[in-house]
């Protein structure tokens, strides 16, 4: 019986990989084929990806996106993070009210909320006129309730404010205990609403068309050019783009990992 079970949950669990990566596959061999008319395709070929990364249009579009993805989401993190310790720590009365600011953004879709930026802001003058400004900003709207949601639910899973009063106990300070203590300990909930934050800016191609468009162009942009002059180029250019947030996610796996096993450290030193 337990194996027909175990069986069965590893044959749906192969069935659906093959369907998240089949498509993937596809785009890939596409990219590397000159011709695919008929079942098999023909041409192998590399020249694509040598002709990206020898386009210094593609390469800065390709920085572009990197940093309104990871910028955004750092100044949203810190922001949220400070505004917990002051609700964990001061007054949990608080937190029904930055629950409802951070959820405003799901009713804002992307048109609408540049739109309303480009009105306020350009032509103004200011610092905040700025493209890379405009689009950080939105974009840190745009990541708020995912990161918020994220942290909350973390913070209530492993008992913050027992926490931080244990650590009290032990002669710490609330603003040491929580972001020595607390932090780390929330720090895979973090990661993934970070990751899903990214996931939702790095694809994203309404906000930045409609701030920025030809005077900040980004990755988004370009894929939508090469839409329409080859389908193998923007096929790699895919690629290329999933490379990156595979990468990513890698480097940010490595880093939790890592922050973890300090963790397992420092709460053994602290038993001891």
């Amino acid at each position: 019986m337990k194996k027909g079970i175990r069986f069965g949950s590893s044959s749906v669990i192969v069935l659906i990989s093959i369907y998240l990566i089949l498509p993937l596959a596809l785009t890939f061999f596409y990219s590397i084929f000159t011709e695919w008319n008929d079942i098999l395709p023909k041409g192998f070929t590399l020249k694509y990806y040598a002709q990206l990364f020898s386009d210094s249009i593609f390469l800065e579009a390709l920085g572009r996106t990197l940093l309104i993805s990871i910028l955004p989401i750092l100044v949203t993190g810190i922001i949220i993070l400070l505004a917990m310790y002051v609700i964990v720590v001061y007054n949990p009365k608080l937190e029904k009210y930055i629950q409802i600011l951070c959820m405003i953004p799901y009713a804002l879709q992307g048109i609408i909320l540049s739109t309303s930026i480009i009105s306020i802001y350009v032509g103004s003058g200011s610092i905040l006129s700025n493209r890379i400004f405009l689009l950080i900003g939105a974009y840190c709207i745009i990541s708020l309730p995912y990161m918020y949601q994220g942290i909350r639910n973390s913070l209530t899973g492993v008992d913050a404010i027992n926490l931080i009063e244990a650590a009290q106990v032990l002669g710490v300070s609330k603003l040491y205990a929580f972001f020595r203590i607390i932090v780390p300990n929330i720090l895979p909930g973090i990661t993934v609403s970070a990751m899903l934050s990214m996931a939702i800016i790095f694809g994203d191609f309404a906000i930045v068309n409609t701030l920025a468009g030809s005077h900040y162009q980004t990755a988004q942009v370009y894929l939508q050019k090469m839409l329409f002059q080859s389908g193998q180029l923007s096929s790699a250019t895919i690629m290329i783009l999933f490379l990156c947030t595979l990468i990513i996610s890698l480097m940010v796996f490595l880093i939790k990992k890592r922050d973890k096993s300090v963790v397992i450290q420092n709460e053994s030193s602290v038993a001891k």
